[in-house]
């Protein structure tokens, strides 16, 4: 791996912590998986892989050993590649980014549930039904933010990119 790699993963790691760190303040606002997004339809996908687990480690290392932390460990670097997998077809349809940033942010809501099956099934259920509203509007939140955002912020990487 190239300094110019390292370089260009530390900068999206950076990027996503600060747009996770900024966001969280906001109820039902999240945006970081609208960064992944965008850095996975813009860069290389090992290179977003790397910046999304990166940032999931430093978060861990920041807001402490959790389940919810060590669960973004896991969710955030496979949007990494999910996006960065399905790029020619998100960009040639950007409604489908649209929808698959919206989904994923929904998700996100409900996987973070999930290791609580350890527990009981039946606390999971409950975890995940309570937690339905809310990633509901989660959901619905990063779909518009991505429809209004998803364009602009990825020409603006494009020109960065160039240069």
């Amino acid at each position: 791996m190239s300094v110019k790699q390292i370089a260009r993963i530390a900068m999206m790691a950076a990027m996503m912590a600060v747009v996770f760190t900024m966001f969280s303040q906001v109820l039902y606002l999240e945006a970081i998986t609208l960064t992944i997004a965008v850095l996975a339809l813009t860069f290389d996908r090992r290179e977003v892989f790397y910046a999304a687990l990166v940032f999931t480690l430093v978060n861990m290392l920041v807001q402490g050993v959790s389940i919810w932390t060590f669960a973004y460990c896991l969710i955030y670097p496979v949007y990494a590649v999910v996006f960065g997998s399905l790029k020619a077809k998100l960009l040639q349809h950007r409604w489908a980014a649209v929808v698959l940033v919206g989904f994923c942010s929904f998700a996100t809501g409900q996987l973070l549930d999930l290791p609580f099956i350890v527990f009981s099934p039946k606390v999971t259920l409950i975890y995940i039904v309570m937690g339905l509203k809310t990633s509901l509007v989660q959901g619905l939140l990063s779909a518009l933010e991505a429809l209004f955002l998803l364009d602009p912020l990825i020409d603006r990487l494009e020109k960065l990119e160039r240069k």
